[in-house]
């Protein structure tokens, strides 16, 4: 069951990645897995995966966050 204190730190970390200058953040996914947060998605350079971690761990309040965000640099 998902408490509705979870929810507010995943809409929070939704949030923070929808606001963030990066468009590439902004198609990140957040969910919780457990008593995680898992930051999923695709991004171009590991400057970039660093930044969405730091961005979603500022909403997680002490909440283990699992960073699954696979690099993919272009060509």
């Amino acid at each position: 069951m998902i408490d509705s204190g979870f929810q507010d730190v995943l809409g929070q970390a939704k949030k923070l990645l929808n606001e963030s200058p990066f468009h590439a953040l902004r198609m990140l996914h957040v969910e919780q897995l457990g008593d995680n947060v898992m930051l999923m998605g695709r991004v171009e350079s590991f400057f970039l995966k660093q930044l969405a971690q730091e961005t979603v761990r500022s909403a997680t309040r002490g909440i283990e966050m699992i960073n699954n965000v696979a690099v993919h640099q272009s060509p």
